[in-house]
């Protein structure tokens, strides 16, 4: 009991060393709220236009990402599973290599409450998750959601062929 006393003090700790290191690094680019409590490996990467919100009494599990080029705002109470990977960008992919190491597409993502964002959910640019919903295991969001759903995975595999800007 005493050890599992040592390790609760140890892990809340390490977050609050984490939390600091953050507010240091980003300065005014990033609030984070209370109660903020993660395991192992929340990354966070804001880039110098980026603001990323995190509000009150959010769980993080283990290697979960966030990165942010424009705005990323998250509410309170939401519980992230493993894995979870949010991008508020993604590579301009129609051109050619040289000009995809460095453009991005960017639109702010927002998550409000009480939502529970299962393992290996992944969350880009446009995303809009309202309150209280669930977003199922292996899901990409990138679209409103309303409030109170459940959203689940479509195994259907889509393909779509890449148009090249200048080629016919």
């Amino acid at each position: 009991m005493f050890i599992i006393l040592i390790e609760k003090v140890i892990n809340k700790i390490k977050i609050k060393l984490k939390i600091m290191y953050w507010k240091l690094k980003y300065g005014k680019r990033i609030q984070i709220g209370k109660n903020l409590c993660f395991r192992k490996r929340l990354d966070i990467l804001i880039e110098k236009n980026g603001y990323l919100k995190i509000g009150d009494n959010n769980f993080f599990n283990n290697d979960c990402s966030i990165n942010c080029l424009e705005n990323i705002t998250i509410g309170n109470d939401n519980i992230f599973g493993e894995n979870v990977k949010i991008y508020d960008h993604n590579h301009i992919f129609n051109t050619n290599i040289e000009e995809l190491k460095n453009k991005f597409k960017t639109n702010k993502i927002t998550i409000g409450n009480a939502n529970w964002i299962c393992s290996n959910v992944t969350i880009l640019k446009n995303a809009q998750i309202n309150n209280r919903n669930v977003i199922g295991a292996g899901v990409i969001i990138n679209e409103k959601i309303e409030s109170e759903e459940i959203i689940k995975k479509n195994n259907k595999l889509l393909k779509e062929k890449i148009e090249l800007k200048g080629k016919k």
